[in-house]
Parts: C-alpha cells; structure tokens; sequence
C-alpha cells in the first residue's frame, strides 16, 4: 500500500451538477475531486439492490415539497464514493482517465436512483442512465416507483415547474471522496438516509464481493447470488449477523458486551478487519465459529456454513416449539441457545445431536427458569459463562460433562428462587416437561428443571 493515498476528500455538490456530470471548475474543492472535463457516477456490481419502496419514495417528495417555498439550499445528506475499479477494463490505454472520471458510489444509491426516477418524470433526464441495474430486486423497485412517482406528478401537476426547478438549483448533497474502497465502506454513515439504513450485513457484502472482484472474479457472480438468496429473508439475515454470529464471537473472545451495545461498523470490522493489511494474518486451523478470513471465499462458505447450520436447527422438533413462544426476555435465552447449537455442529458434523441438542436447551434455558426478567445484560452475563463450556472442549464426551456440572450448578439456582412460573417462563416448562419427565420422555437421563408447582 506504499505510496497510496490516504487523502479523505470533501465538498458540497449540486444534484444539477452530478446531472450535468460537471462541476463549477472555479470551486478548488471541486475540481480537487472531480476532473474540469466531467465525470461518471458508478454504481458497482457488489452493492446491494436498489431496495426503496413506496413509502421511501413517498417520504423523500414529501420533504422535498415542504422545502420548495422556503427557497433555500436543501442539504441531502452524504454521498460517499472512491474512484472506480478499471482492473478489467479492455482499453488499457484509456484506464487512467476512466479512473480518473468514474467513481462508484458506496452510500447514496438509494437516493440518487430515486431522483433520477423523478428527474426521467419530470423532464425525460438521463441521470444515472449508465448505470445498470442487475438485481431482479433493483428492476422491481424501479419499476414500481417510476409508476408511483409518475401517478403522484399527474395528481399535482401544477408542482412540477417549481419541484424540477427546486430540484436542480436547490437540492445539495455533502460528497466525500475515500482514498480506497475500504475506507469508503468504514466512512459509510447511514444517518443523513432518508429511508433504510445500510444493515451490518450490506456492507459485510459488499467488502467481500468487492474482494471476489479484485482477486477471484470468476467467483463474484456465483456469491453474489447465493448471498442475494440468502438476504431474501431480512428478518434471518439479520439474526444470523446481528444476534447470533457477531455476538458469538464477542462473548467467546471474552468481550463484556451487550447485544443491543454492539455498532454496525464493530459487526463490519468483526468480519472484515483481517483485510486491513497486505498481509494476512490468519489461522488456516478451523476455528469454528471464530474462524477468520483470508478472502472472500473464506467468508461466504463460512456464512453459509452457518446459515446451514441454523436451518438445521430450525427443523429440529424441541426448537420448533420453542420458537413459537413469543416472550421478550425468552428470545434472548433462545439466541444463546442457538449459537451454542450451531457451535456444537461445527466441532461434532457427525456427533448424537438429538441427545445433545436436549442437553444444550436444558442448560441454555435454566436461566429462563429461575431468571425474574431477562434483558440484554442478563444475556450478556449468561452467555459469557455458558458458551466457553460449549465451544472449548475437544470430545463429546467433554461436552457432556461440562453441561452436567452446569445443569447440576444451575439447578441450585432454581431451586433458591423456587417460584411458580408464569408467562414465557410456564410456556416453556410445560413444552419440555415431555421431553424431560414422564414415562414417555425422550431424555429421562437429562435433570430436569426445579419449579415451584
């Protein structure tokens, strides 16, 4: 990286200068950052789809209208961008200059893609019209929001003068320039975003995928869509990185942290960070869970890896009942319960799960029983003393005793708040109650939880 520039650099532009792909060449902030002779705004394949719905496009007119009477600067937010990639260009001789004109955009390509639907209503403008929009999810969103906003100009007619005027003269964005890739996804700040906020996971993606680009390109498209399939459901996505991956990994490496405490950038960093250096500094031993990455193959099969391992567990008959219970403080003991499983396939693929997935919920729900509430810290507390006896044994046979010693530990515990149970806290006694009790129990030989009757 000798050499490189490490130069962060910023002005404020004007969306009519981004349209015009120029910029006033008197402004030495400007043209510091783009070329007299005009540039191209670039939105690379390892981004995420345009993903604004209805109501995003709703909101952003909305507050462009209330602006138009005040007649005054509008700021947008922040566009951050970083020169583009010109590694596969063909034409080597023109790679300088078209590095020099094109920068790809990092944040702001829901913004940008949005006006540039209603600049192509307003005024049939090209904005952005070089850029291609592969995901079938971008092309859906498009679509439907160029309908939308051409419906809502049709309703208001008499706003389109002054809104297309406003839009041009008015509407300014704060463009900061990243000396690298890298660093324009660390610079990425959601908060000026009218609309979704870049996820943990967006950016996770993109580091990767831009990874892939630049020293396994013939691997991009294949996990580009694997992942896109994977983020389908936000909802599961979210807990894989948010709940489960990224905080397993705090709590094994010993990290006093709460769940709800832990920023998008420290989940970014947690797996992106081992590419800050040329040099690589990383154990090719399998570490499980707490593996690292070498490049972005490493990643995606690790992330898949995973994701494989929590749909495992979702078919499992015990979890499918357990994940009917919806109780706050319950969700928590369940998360832990979830990353202690997807531990245990890792370091045990051909293991006796079903007994020692029974094991592992006696264990990781013992605080569900004598816990009053739970919130994040008793989470927190739980899961720092639990995982280890989970993730740092070597036999099953290590395994089991660990977790008998804890169950046998725990079950004091229960036995001194010996409460009557109520609310998640029943539901869930009585769901293993037949797995742990009775004549019919499948796991007899497993104690069983104290409770007050």
């Amino acid at each position: 990286m000798s050499g490189e520039n490490t130069e962060v650099k910023s002005c404020i532009v004007s969306l009519n200068e981004l349209v015009q792909g120029k910029v006033d060449n008197k402004n030495a902030q400007k043209t510091d950052i783009f070329l007299k002779e005009g540039f191209s705004l670039n939105i690379p394949d390892y981004q995420r789809p345009y993903a604004w719905g209805i109501e995003q496009v709703k909101i952003l007119l909305k507050d462009i209208s209330e602006q138009i009477d005040k007649n005054q600067k509008y700021l947008l937010g922040s566009l951050i961008l970083h020169k583009g990639n010109t590694e596969n260009k063909l034409n080597i001789a023109d790679d300088q200059q078209q590095k020099d004109n094109e920068f790809n955009i990092v944040d702001g390509q829901q913004r940008l893609t949005t006006l540039a639907l209603i600049l192509r209503v307003l005024c049939e403008c090209n904005f952005l019209n070089n850029v291609e929009y592969s995901h079938n999810e971008s092309k859906y969103h498009i679509k439907e929001n160029y309908e939308y906003i051409k419906a809502y100009f049709e309703s208001y007619s008499d706003k389109k003068g002054k809104f297309l005027d406003f839009l041009l003269e008015n509407i300014e964005f704060i463009c900061v320039l990243a000396p690298n890739v890298d660093d324009a996804f660390l610079f990425f700040d959601s908060a000026n975003s009218k609309g979704k906020g870049l996820k943990s996971y967006d950016l996770i993606k993109a580091f990767h995928l831009h990874s892939l680009e630049k020293n396994q390109g013939s691997m991009l498209d294949y996990y580009a869509r694997k992942f896109e399939n994977l983020a389908k459901d936000e909802r599961k996505i979210t807990i894989l990185f948010d709940e489960l991956l990224a905080p397993a990994r705090a709590w094994l490496k010993h990290k006093n942290i709460r769940v709800d405490k832990i920023k998008t950038e420290q989940i970014y960093e947690e797996f992106c960070k081992e590419f800050f250096s040329d040099k690589f500094l990383y154990s090719k031993e399998d570490l499980g869970v707490l593996s690292s990455f070498a490049n972005g193959v490493d990643f995606f099969e690790y992330l898949f890896k995973y994701n494989e391992f929590f749909d495992k567990l979702s078919n499992y008959a015990l979890y499918q009942e357990l994940d009917e219970i919806y109780y706050t403080g319950f969700i928590y003991n369940k998360y832990i319960y979830a990353i202690a499983v997807m531990i245990y396939f890792s370091k045990f693929p051909n293991g006796n799960s079903d007994y020692f997935l029974a094991l592992l919920a006696r264990a990781a729900f013992s605080l569900r029983v004598y816990g009053l509430s739970i919130s994040r810290a008793t989470q927190n507390n739980y899961a720092l003393e639990f995982l280890e006896k989970v993730y740092f044994v070597s036999f099953e046979e290590e395994l089991e005793q660990n977790l008998l010693d804890f169950i046998a530990i725990k079950n004091e515990e229960e036995r001194k708040s010996a409460q009557k149970l109520d609310g998640g806290r029943g539901d869930y006694v009585k769901i293993v109650e037949k797995y742990y009790q009775g004549e019919d129990a499948l796991y007899k030989n497993i104690p069983s939880h104290y409770v007050k009757k």
